[in-house]
Protein backbone atom coordinates (compact mmCIF):
# COMPACT_ATOMS: atom_id res chain seq x y z
CA UNK A 1 0.00 0.00 0.00
CA UNK A 2 2.79 2.39 0.86
CA UNK A 3 3.97 3.15 -2.65
CA UNK A 4 4.97 6.56 -3.98
CA UNK A 5 1.64 7.40 -5.57
CA UNK A 6 -0.45 6.56 -2.52
CA UNK A 7 1.86 8.45 -0.16
CA UNK A 8 1.59 11.60 -2.29
CA UNK A 9 -2.18 11.16 -2.62
CA UNK A 10 -2.69 10.62 1.11
CA UNK A 11 -0.34 13.39 2.25
CA UNK A 12 -1.50 15.96 -0.29
CA UNK A 13 -5.20 15.37 0.29
CA UNK A 14 -4.79 15.44 4.09
CA UNK A 15 -3.04 18.80 3.84
CA UNK A 16 -5.74 20.08 1.46
CA UNK A 17 -8.52 18.97 3.85
CA UNK A 18 -6.85 20.81 6.71
CA UNK A 19 -6.61 23.90 4.51
CA UNK A 20 -10.30 23.57 3.57
CA UNK A 21 -11.35 23.85 7.21
CA UNK A 22 -8.96 26.72 7.91
CA UNK A 23 -10.22 28.85 5.04
CA UNK A 24 -13.89 28.23 5.95
CA UNK A 25 -13.21 29.29 9.56
CA UNK A 26 -11.40 32.38 8.30
CA UNK A 27 -14.20 33.20 5.82
CA UNK A 28 -16.88 32.84 8.48
CA UNK A 29 -14.93 35.11 10.84
CA UNK A 30 -14.28 37.72 8.14
CA UNK A 31 -17.87 37.81 6.84
CA UNK A 32 -19.34 38.05 10.33
CA UNK A 33 -16.87 40.77 11.33
CA UNK A 34 -17.82 42.86 8.28
CA UNK A 35 -21.59 42.32 8.22
CA UNK A 36 -22.41 41.46 11.85
CA UNK A 37 -25.12 39.28 10.26
CA UNK A 38 -25.84 35.62 10.97
CA UNK A 39 -27.77 35.42 7.69
CA UNK A 40 -24.76 36.41 5.58
CA UNK A 41 -22.54 34.04 7.56
CA UNK A 42 -24.94 31.14 7.07
CA UNK A 43 -24.75 31.67 3.31
CA UNK A 44 -21.19 30.28 3.32
CA UNK A 45 -22.09 26.60 3.92
CA UNK A 46 -25.20 26.92 1.72
CA UNK A 47 -23.22 28.30 -1.22
CA UNK A 48 -20.44 25.78 -0.70
CA UNK A 49 -22.89 22.87 -0.74
CA UNK A 50 -24.58 24.18 -3.89
CA UNK A 51 -21.29 24.84 -5.68
CA UNK A 52 -19.85 21.42 -4.77
CA UNK A 53 -22.98 19.75 -6.12
CA UNK A 54 -22.61 21.69 -9.39
CA UNK A 55 -18.95 20.67 -9.58
CA UNK A 56 -19.81 16.98 -9.16
CA UNK A 57 -22.48 17.30 -11.85
CA UNK A 58 -20.04 18.76 -14.39
CA UNK A 59 -17.04 16.56 -13.45
CA UNK A 60 -17.78 13.86 -16.10
CA UNK A 61 -17.10 16.36 -18.89
CA UNK A 62 -13.62 16.93 -17.47
CA UNK A 63 -12.95 13.23 -16.88
CA UNK A 64 -13.07 12.67 -20.65
CA UNK A 65 -10.29 15.21 -21.21
CA UNK A 66 -7.95 14.81 -18.25
CA UNK A 67 -6.49 11.87 -16.37
CA UNK A 68 -7.42 11.54 -12.70
CA UNK A 69 -4.04 12.77 -11.47
CA UNK A 70 -4.17 15.71 -13.91
CA UNK A 71 -7.65 16.53 -12.64
CA UNK A 72 -6.38 16.61 -9.07
CA UNK A 73 -3.56 18.95 -10.07
CA UNK A 74 -5.94 21.26 -11.96
CA UNK A 75 -8.56 21.34 -9.20
CA UNK A 76 -6.06 21.84 -6.37
CA UNK A 77 -4.09 24.41 -8.37
CA UNK A 78 -7.28 26.33 -9.16
CA UNK A 79 -8.25 26.30 -5.48
CA UNK A 80 -4.83 27.75 -4.68
CA UNK A 81 -5.33 30.61 -7.14
CA UNK A 82 -8.87 31.33 -5.89
CA UNK A 83 -7.71 31.42 -2.29
CA UNK A 84 -4.78 33.68 -3.24
CA UNK A 85 -7.41 36.09 -4.60
CA UNK A 86 -9.17 35.91 -1.24
CA UNK A 87 -5.97 37.14 0.45
CA UNK A 88 -6.53 40.39 -1.44
CA UNK A 89 -10.28 40.49 -0.94
CA UNK A 90 -10.36 40.04 2.86
CA UNK A 91 -8.47 43.27 3.76
CA UNK A 92 -10.54 45.21 1.21
CA UNK A 93 -13.76 43.81 2.68
CA UNK A 94 -12.68 44.81 6.16
CA UNK A 95 -11.98 48.37 4.95
CA UNK A 96 -14.89 48.92 2.55
CA UNK A 97 -17.64 46.96 4.25
CA UNK A 98 -20.33 44.54 3.06
CA UNK A 99 -20.15 45.42 -0.65
CA UNK A 100 -17.19 43.07 -1.10
CA UNK A 101 -18.66 40.24 0.94
CA UNK A 102 -20.31 38.89 -2.22
CA UNK A 103 -16.84 38.62 -3.79
CA UNK A 104 -15.66 36.59 -0.79
CA UNK A 105 -18.68 34.30 -1.05
CA UNK A 106 -18.01 33.86 -4.77
CA UNK A 107 -14.41 32.81 -4.05
CA UNK A 108 -15.67 30.26 -1.51
CA UNK A 109 -18.16 28.92 -4.04
CA UNK A 110 -15.43 28.59 -6.69
CA UNK A 111 -13.25 26.58 -4.29
CA UNK A 112 -16.18 24.32 -3.38
CA UNK A 113 -16.93 23.83 -7.09
CA UNK A 114 -13.42 22.45 -7.55
CA UNK A 115 -14.02 20.06 -4.63
CA UNK A 116 -16.84 18.60 -6.72
CA UNK A 117 -14.12 17.60 -9.20
CA UNK A 118 -11.39 16.52 -6.80
CA UNK A 119 -13.47 14.30 -4.48
CA UNK A 120 -14.52 11.71 -7.13
CA UNK A 121 -11.07 11.91 -8.72
CA UNK A 122 -9.36 11.10 -5.42
CA UNK A 123 -11.63 8.19 -4.55
CA UNK A 124 -11.34 6.84 -8.11
CA UNK A 125 -7.56 6.86 -7.90
CA UNK A 126 -7.41 4.69 -4.78
CA UNK A 127 -8.02 1.36 -6.62
CA UNK A 128 -5.32 2.36 -9.12
CA UNK A 129 -2.58 3.17 -6.61
CA UNK A 130 -3.06 0.32 -4.10
CA UNK A 131 -3.57 -3.44 -4.58
CA UNK A 132 -7.15 -4.59 -4.45
CA UNK A 133 -6.47 -6.56 -1.27
CA UNK A 134 -5.45 -3.30 0.44
CA UNK A 135 -8.50 -1.24 -0.59
CA UNK A 136 -10.17 -1.40 2.83
CA UNK A 137 -7.02 -0.26 4.62
CA UNK A 138 -6.41 2.54 2.14
CA UNK A 139 -9.99 3.81 2.42
CA UNK A 140 -9.81 3.53 6.20
CA UNK A 141 -6.58 5.51 6.35
CA UNK A 142 -7.95 8.23 4.07
CA UNK A 143 -11.20 8.47 6.06
CA UNK A 144 -9.33 8.62 9.38
CA UNK A 145 -7.02 11.31 8.02
CA UNK A 146 -10.04 13.27 6.77
CA UNK A 147 -11.69 13.15 10.20
CA UNK A 148 -8.43 14.05 11.97
CA UNK A 149 -7.87 17.02 9.67
CA UNK A 150 -11.47 18.12 10.19
CA UNK A 151 -11.19 17.85 13.98
CA UNK A 152 -7.81 19.57 14.19
CA UNK A 153 -8.84 22.22 11.67
CA UNK A 154 -11.92 23.37 13.58
CA UNK A 155 -10.06 23.24 16.89
CA UNK A 156 -7.00 25.15 15.69
CA UNK A 157 -8.68 27.33 13.07
CA UNK A 158 -10.69 29.39 15.54
CA UNK A 159 -7.63 29.87 17.76
CA UNK A 160 -5.46 30.97 14.85
CA UNK A 161 -8.08 33.40 13.52
CA UNK A 162 -8.42 34.98 16.97
CA UNK A 163 -4.65 35.12 17.38
CA UNK A 164 -3.31 36.29 14.01
CA UNK A 165 -6.45 37.30 12.07
CA UNK A 166 -8.36 35.97 9.07
CA UNK A 167 -6.00 37.41 6.46
CA UNK A 168 -2.90 35.63 7.76
CA UNK A 169 -4.78 32.35 8.22
CA UNK A 170 -5.89 32.48 4.58
CA UNK A 171 -2.31 33.29 3.52
CA UNK A 172 -1.06 30.23 5.39
CA UNK A 173 -3.76 28.13 3.76
CA UNK A 174 -2.56 29.27 0.33
CA UNK A 175 0.87 27.88 1.20
CA UNK A 176 -0.72 24.57 2.31
CA UNK A 177 -2.71 24.41 -0.93
CA UNK A 178 0.43 25.04 -2.95
CA UNK A 179 2.26 22.15 -1.26
CA UNK A 180 -0.82 19.96 -1.82
CA UNK A 181 -0.80 20.84 -5.52
CA UNK A 182 2.86 19.84 -5.80
CA UNK A 183 2.04 16.58 -4.03
CA UNK A 184 -0.65 15.84 -6.62
CA UNK A 185 2.07 15.96 -9.29
CA UNK A 186 3.63 12.97 -7.55
CA UNK A 187 0.42 10.94 -7.95
CA UNK A 188 0.91 10.72 -11.72
CA UNK A 189 1.71 7.15 -12.87
CA UNK A 190 5.11 6.20 -14.21
CA UNK A 191 3.39 4.68 -17.22
CA UNK A 192 0.37 5.92 -19.13
CA UNK A 193 -2.14 3.33 -17.85
CA UNK A 194 -4.48 5.78 -16.21
CA UNK A 195 -6.75 7.04 -18.96
CA UNK A 196 -8.83 4.11 -20.06
CA UNK A 197 -11.81 5.71 -21.73
CA UNK A 198 -15.11 3.84 -22.02
CA UNK A 199 -15.37 2.93 -25.68
CA UNK A 200 -18.85 1.48 -25.68
CA UNK A 201 -20.39 4.86 -25.05
CA UNK A 202 -17.87 7.07 -26.81
CA UNK A 203 -20.57 8.79 -28.79
CA UNK A 204 -22.92 9.41 -25.87
CA UNK A 205 -22.82 12.41 -23.53
CA UNK A 206 -20.31 11.69 -20.77
CA UNK A 207 -22.67 13.29 -18.28
CA UNK A 208 -24.83 10.14 -18.43
CA UNK A 209 -22.06 7.54 -18.18
CA UNK A 210 -22.12 7.20 -14.41
CA UNK A 211 -25.90 7.28 -14.21
CA UNK A 212 -26.17 4.48 -16.78
CA UNK A 213 -23.74 2.29 -14.92
CA UNK A 214 -25.58 2.85 -11.62
CA UNK A 215 -28.81 1.83 -13.33
CA UNK A 216 -27.42 -1.33 -14.93
CA UNK A 217 -25.20 -2.62 -12.12
CA UNK A 218 -27.31 -4.00 -9.23
CA UNK A 219 -24.56 -3.88 -6.61
CA UNK A 220 -23.59 -0.28 -7.38
CA UNK A 221 -27.26 0.71 -7.52
CA UNK A 222 -27.77 -0.72 -4.04
CA UNK A 223 -24.75 1.17 -2.66
CA UNK A 224 -26.03 4.46 -4.08
CA UNK A 225 -29.53 3.77 -2.74
CA UNK A 226 -28.28 2.91 0.74
CA UNK A 227 -26.15 6.07 0.88
CA UNK A 228 -29.13 8.17 -0.25
CA UNK A 229 -31.31 6.70 2.51
CA UNK A 230 -28.57 7.26 5.09
CA UNK A 231 -28.21 10.83 3.80
CA UNK A 232 -31.87 11.43 4.62
CA UNK A 233 -31.22 10.28 8.19
CA UNK A 234 -27.93 12.13 8.70
CA UNK A 235 -29.42 15.60 8.38
CA UNK A 236 -30.38 15.48 12.08
CA UNK A 237 -26.71 16.06 12.92
CA UNK A 238 -26.55 19.55 11.45
CA UNK A 239 -25.95 22.48 13.80
CA UNK A 240 -29.46 23.85 13.26
CA UNK A 241 -30.88 20.77 15.04
CA UNK A 242 -28.08 19.78 17.42
CA UNK A 243 -27.76 23.26 18.92
CA UNK A 244 -31.45 23.54 19.95
CA UNK A 245 -31.28 19.96 21.26
CA UNK A 246 -28.36 20.86 23.53
CA UNK A 247 -30.04 24.03 24.78
CA UNK A 248 -33.67 22.90 25.06
CA UNK A 249 -33.50 19.17 25.78
CA UNK A 250 -30.19 18.87 27.62
CA UNK A 251 -30.59 22.32 29.23
CA UNK A 252 -26.97 23.22 28.62
CA UNK A 253 -25.22 26.14 26.96
CA UNK A 254 -24.34 26.44 23.31
CA UNK A 255 -20.82 25.14 24.01
CA UNK A 256 -22.26 21.65 24.50
CA UNK A 257 -23.04 21.49 20.80
CA UNK A 258 -19.29 21.81 20.26
CA UNK A 259 -18.54 19.11 22.83
CA UNK A 260 -21.01 16.70 21.21
CA UNK A 261 -19.59 17.39 17.76
CA UNK A 262 -16.03 16.89 19.03
CA UNK A 263 -17.09 13.63 20.70
CA UNK A 264 -18.34 12.27 17.39
CA UNK A 265 -15.14 13.25 15.57
CA UNK A 266 -12.95 11.62 18.23
CA UNK A 267 -15.05 8.46 17.97
CA UNK A 268 -14.70 8.47 14.18
CA UNK A 269 -10.91 8.83 14.42
CA UNK A 270 -10.62 6.00 16.95
CA UNK A 271 -13.00 3.85 14.89
CA UNK A 272 -10.92 4.45 11.79
CA UNK A 273 -7.74 3.41 13.60
CA UNK A 274 -9.35 0.21 14.89
CA UNK A 275 -10.71 -0.52 11.42
CA UNK A 276 -7.20 -0.32 9.94
CA UNK A 277 -6.12 -3.19 12.20
CA UNK A 278 -9.00 -5.43 11.02
CA UNK A 279 -9.29 -4.19 7.45
CA UNK A 280 -8.28 -7.36 5.61
CA UNK A 281 -10.64 -9.54 7.64
CA UNK A 282 -13.52 -7.07 7.25
CA UNK A 283 -13.01 -6.76 3.50
CA UNK A 284 -14.13 -10.38 3.08
CA UNK A 285 -17.54 -9.65 4.61
CA UNK A 286 -18.43 -6.12 3.50
CA UNK A 287 -22.27 -6.50 3.32
CA UNK A 288 -22.35 -7.88 6.87
CA UNK A 289 -20.28 -4.99 8.20
CA UNK A 290 -22.43 -2.48 6.34
CA UNK A 291 -25.52 -3.93 7.97
CA UNK A 292 -23.90 -4.08 11.42
CA UNK A 293 -22.72 -0.47 11.18
CA UNK A 294 -26.12 0.83 10.14
CA UNK A 295 -27.96 -1.16 12.84
CA UNK A 296 -25.53 0.15 15.44
CA UNK A 297 -25.99 3.72 14.17
CA UNK A 298 -29.78 3.38 14.45
CA UNK A 299 -29.55 2.12 18.05
CA UNK A 300 -27.13 4.88 19.05
CA UNK A 301 -29.32 7.53 17.39
CA UNK A 302 -32.29 6.38 19.48
CA UNK A 303 -30.10 6.52 22.58
CA UNK A 304 -28.93 10.02 21.73
CA UNK A 305 -32.48 11.26 21.10
CA UNK A 306 -33.62 9.73 24.41
CA UNK A 307 -30.81 11.26 26.44
CA UNK A 308 -31.72 13.64 29.24
CA UNK A 309 -28.23 13.90 30.71
CA UNK A 310 -25.56 15.73 28.69
CA UNK A 311 -22.80 13.21 29.49
CA UNK A 312 -25.00 10.40 28.20
CA UNK A 313 -25.63 12.32 24.97
CA UNK A 314 -21.88 12.89 24.69
CA UNK A 315 -21.27 9.14 25.06
CA UNK A 316 -23.77 8.26 22.34
CA UNK A 317 -22.26 10.88 20.03
CA UNK A 318 -18.82 9.35 20.61
CA UNK A 319 -20.19 5.83 19.99
CA UNK A 320 -21.72 6.92 16.68
CA UNK A 321 -18.29 7.81 15.26
CA UNK A 322 -16.80 4.29 14.87
CA UNK A 323 -20.14 2.81 13.79
CA UNK A 324 -20.48 5.38 11.03
CA UNK A 325 -16.91 4.76 9.86
CA UNK A 326 -17.55 1.00 9.67
CA UNK A 327 -20.47 1.24 7.25
CA UNK A 328 -19.17 4.26 5.34
CA UNK A 329 -15.75 2.74 4.57
CA UNK A 330 -17.29 -0.66 3.83
CA UNK A 331 -19.69 0.90 1.29
CA UNK A 332 -16.87 2.87 -0.33
CA UNK A 333 -14.76 -0.28 -0.69
CA UNK A 334 -17.68 -2.30 -2.07
CA UNK A 335 -18.41 0.40 -4.66
CA UNK A 336 -14.77 0.48 -5.77
CA UNK A 337 -14.68 -3.31 -6.09
CA UNK A 338 -17.90 -3.47 -8.11
CA UNK A 339 -16.99 -0.71 -10.58
CA UNK A 340 -14.35 -0.91 -13.34
CA UNK A 341 -11.58 1.65 -12.91
CA UNK A 342 -12.41 3.51 -16.14
CA UNK A 343 -16.03 4.03 -15.03
CA UNK A 344 -15.44 4.76 -11.36
CA UNK A 345 -14.95 8.56 -11.74
CA UNK A 346 -18.27 8.88 -13.56
CA UNK A 347 -20.09 6.75 -10.98
CA UNK A 348 -18.62 8.70 -8.05
CA UNK A 349 -19.46 12.07 -9.58
CA UNK A 350 -23.07 10.97 -10.16
CA UNK A 351 -23.23 9.56 -6.64
CA UNK A 352 -21.78 12.79 -5.22
CA UNK A 353 -24.54 14.79 -6.90
CA UNK A 354 -27.19 12.47 -5.40
CA UNK A 355 -25.63 12.61 -1.93
CA UNK A 356 -25.40 16.40 -1.89
CA UNK A 357 -28.94 16.95 -3.16
CA UNK A 358 -30.44 14.41 -0.75
CA UNK A 359 -28.62 15.88 2.22
CA UNK A 360 -29.62 19.44 1.32
CA UNK A 361 -33.30 18.52 0.94
CA UNK A 362 -33.24 16.44 4.10
CA UNK A 363 -31.66 19.29 6.08
CA UNK A 364 -34.57 21.55 5.14
CA UNK A 365 -37.19 18.89 5.90
CA UNK A 366 -35.64 17.77 9.19
CA UNK A 367 -35.21 21.37 10.29
CA UNK A 368 -38.89 22.08 9.63
CA UNK A 369 -39.95 18.88 11.44
CA UNK A 370 -37.73 19.73 14.41
CA UNK A 371 -39.43 23.12 14.62
CA UNK A 372 -42.87 21.50 14.42
CA UNK A 373 -42.44 18.26 16.39
CA UNK A 374 -39.40 18.95 18.53
CA UNK A 375 -35.76 17.96 18.22
CA UNK A 376 -36.13 14.65 20.05
CA UNK A 377 -38.70 13.43 17.56
CA UNK A 378 -36.46 13.90 14.53
CA UNK A 379 -33.75 11.73 16.07
CA UNK A 380 -36.29 8.91 16.44
CA UNK A 381 -37.36 9.54 12.84
CA UNK A 382 -33.71 9.37 11.76
CA UNK A 383 -33.35 5.97 13.45
CA UNK A 384 -36.45 4.75 11.61
CA UNK A 385 -34.97 5.84 8.28
CA UNK A 386 -31.77 3.97 9.12
CA UNK A 387 -33.88 0.85 9.64
CA UNK A 388 -34.98 1.21 6.01
CA UNK A 389 -31.29 1.30 5.03
CA UNK A 390 -30.81 -1.96 6.97
CA UNK A 391 -33.24 -3.65 4.55
CA UNK A 392 -31.03 -2.64 1.63
CA UNK A 393 -27.97 -3.86 3.54
CA UNK A 394 -29.74 -7.21 3.89
CA UNK A 395 -29.94 -7.29 0.09
CA UNK A 396 -26.15 -6.73 -0.03
CA UNK A 397 -25.71 -9.70 2.25
CA UNK A 398 -27.86 -11.89 0.03
CA UNK A 399 -25.91 -10.77 -3.05
CA UNK A 400 -22.67 -11.65 -1.32
CA UNK A 401 -23.88 -15.17 -0.66
CA UNK A 402 -25.05 -15.56 -4.26
CA UNK A 403 -21.78 -14.28 -5.73
CA UNK A 404 -18.72 -15.10 -3.64
CA UNK A 405 -16.55 -12.65 -5.51
CA UNK A 406 -17.21 -9.40 -7.40
CA UNK A 407 -17.01 -9.68 -11.19
CA UNK A 408 -14.62 -6.87 -11.87
CA UNK A 409 -14.35 -5.07 -15.19
CA UNK A 410 -17.41 -6.16 -17.20
CA UNK A 411 -20.08 -3.70 -18.24
CA UNK A 412 -23.48 -3.57 -19.82
CA UNK A 413 -24.91 -6.88 -18.50
CA UNK A 414 -28.01 -6.70 -16.36
CA UNK A 415 -26.98 -9.84 -14.48
CA UNK A 416 -23.59 -8.40 -13.57
CA UNK A 417 -23.03 -8.08 -9.87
Amino acid sequence: MWNRRFIFLWGGQTLANLGDVFYIVAFISAVYAVTDSVMYTSLIPVMNLTAQSAGALTAPFVFRRLSLSQMLVVSQGSKTLFLAAAVLVVPLAEDRGPQLVSALLAVGAAIAFMDGWSNPARNSLVPQVVPRSELMRANGLLATSDQTAFFAGWALGGVLVAWIGSGLVISGTVAAYLVSTLAMLGVAPNEGRERAQPKAEAGNPSLLTGWRFIRTNPKVRFVVTVDAVIGLANAVWIAAIMLPFAVQELEKGEEWWGYINAGYLLGAIIGGILLLAKAQRMQKHLPQWIMAGIIGSAVVTVGFGSSTHPLLALFFSFALGPLYEVHAISKQTLLQQATPEERLPYVLSAKGTVDTMVFGISALVMGALAEWLGTRTVYFLSAGILCVAVLFAWHFRRLQYQHTECEYGSYGSNDHV
